[in-house]
């Protein structure tokens, strides 16, 4: 299982919020690339990008995305209001592994099959919940949808897998509900990356066991509740 750290990007710093929501950030740095390069340095096998501000509608920072993804050795994927094939087509071009889509890909069924079938197996769906309900625009709108039926909607689709956001314990640092992640995975074959909550290593054990093929983690590593480079070694 890949232990993943995430770099969320707001205002051009590295940042932790609580719950996703704006004014409650726990983590400030203002060096977001000497971020990206220590989590290379001890031993991520991949970086998680997730721009807020254009997940919030608050601007971009793509030019900061491109020089750590020119800047690192391993893969990144990235995140965070990607809404348009263009923009889609931009990241890869900058050199992303993979890039994440939730708001049009859960609203627009048209748009992610014609994405998912233009860049087959490189596409990741987000599926950030509450209450389950899948939420939209930076976690600041429910779609209306459930999350089962977002699942299964999407499954067929030539796309890497989906990356599951429990945003109800997002950044609390009170430890993961094991029984949403688990009835998640098992509603499909596609690989499951999960985020959300994380607090000790065994609740990286408990999602590897449930078939989890990795997780990302932020306010964990940020606050050294996880010492990242530890669970690296032990979960890769």
């Amino acid at each position: 299982m890949k232990v993943i750290p995430a770099v969320d990007i707001k205002g051009g710093k590295c940042v932790q919020l609580v719950g996703g929501k704006p004014g409650t950030e726990k983590v400030e740095i203002e060096d977001v690339l000497g971020v990206a390069r220590k989590w290379q340095e001890q031993g991520a096998e991949m970086l998680h990008i997730v721009d807020l501000d254009s997940a919030l509608g608050t601007g971009n920072n793509e030019s900061l995305i491109e020089m750590i993804v020119g800047d690192l050795a391993i893969p990144v994927q990235v995140g965070g209001g990607i809404r348009t094939e263009e923009k889609v087509r931009r990241l890869f071009e900058i050199g992303c592994e993979r890039v994440v889509i939730g708001t049009r890909a859960v609203q627009d069924p048209d748009f992610i099959k014609a994405i998912a079938a233009a860049y087959p197996g490189d596409i990741v769906v987000a599926i950030d919940s509450a209450s389950d309900e899948v939420l939209i625009k930076g976690w600041q709108e429910s779609s209306g949808k459930g999350t089962v039926s977002v699942v299964k909607d999407l499954d067929h689709l030539d796309i890497w897998g989906f990356l599951f956001t429990n945003v109800e314990v997002e950044g609390r640092l009170q430890g993961i509900d094991p029984d949403l992640v688990k009835g998640l995975i098992g509603m499909t074959h596609k690989p499951v990356m999960v985020s959300g909550g994380f607090t000790t290593a065994a609740d990286l054990e408990l999602v590897r066991g449930m078939g989890a093929d990795s997780v990302v983690l932020g306010m964990s590593i940020y606050t050294g509740k996880i010492d990242f480079r530890k669970v690296v070694r032990e979960f890769r």
